[in-house]
């Protein structure tokens, strides 16, 4: 999507890849939540720099609230991008090619120098990161409703969360846009959900 010519079913493929990423980054911030909480004594059985194990169980089966609402979030990314695939006749194949060239890595949070960061610290982390992935969401339903690559300067305010105001400028009468908009208020939801319990 380097060329200025909007591309629709390209911009949709940006989107299922945004969808990918946001969900993977949603885990990453639970697993680093939790294990600054309830997974505390996980982190003495691994070496320093080892990767710890990737399985959305091990968030399934954890007891506290704040990782329930994250895995929430996941799966309703989860339903919504099964759902944007099947509506665009996108293959796994479209999707992880996307993927493995680079889309959607854009919407992966820079997390800069390993830090040992607290269990509020996490949960403040992805209460942000789901409120900027709900601000991506409405852009990117700008685009799809409008045909263009960019969001004008003077409705980009109007994006930063789901309302009548943000509703107004895109297009639901677009099935993508109509789906994507109704993940943007879930996300929202779980995010303010996130800044209720904090």
């Amino acid at each position: 999507m380097n060329d200025n010519k909007f591309n629709y079913k390209d911009q949709v493929l940006n989107i299922a890849c945004m969808l990918s990423t946001v969900y993977r980054e949603l885990f990453i911030y639970g697993l680093n939540a939790a294990l600054h909480n309830e997974l505390r004594d996980i982190k003495d059985i691994f070496e320093d720099g080892e990767e710890y194990p990737g399985d959305v169980a091990l968030l399934e089966a954890l007891d506290d609230e704040n990782i329930k609402i994250i895995l929430s979030a996941m799966y309703d990314i989860e339903e919504y991008g099964d759902s944007l695939l099947n509506i665009n006749n996108i293959s796994d194949k479209e999707l992880n090619e996307g993927l493995e060239n680079g889309l959607g890595s854009e919407y992966a949070p820079d997390y800069g120098e390993a830090v040992e960061n607290d269990y509020r610290f996490w949960l403040n982390e992805v209460m942000g990161y789901t409120h900027l992935s709900v601000f991506n969401l409405l852009t990117l339903c700008y685009s799809l409703s409008n045909g263009v690559n960019e969001v004008p300067e003077e409705h980009v305010s109007s994006l930063y969360f789901p309302t009548d105001e943000s509703l107004a400028l895109l297009d639901m009468g677009d099935q993508n846009v109509k789906l994507l908009t109704e993940l943007a208020f879930k996300l929202s939801d779980c995010a303010n959900d996130l800044c209720e319990k904090l």
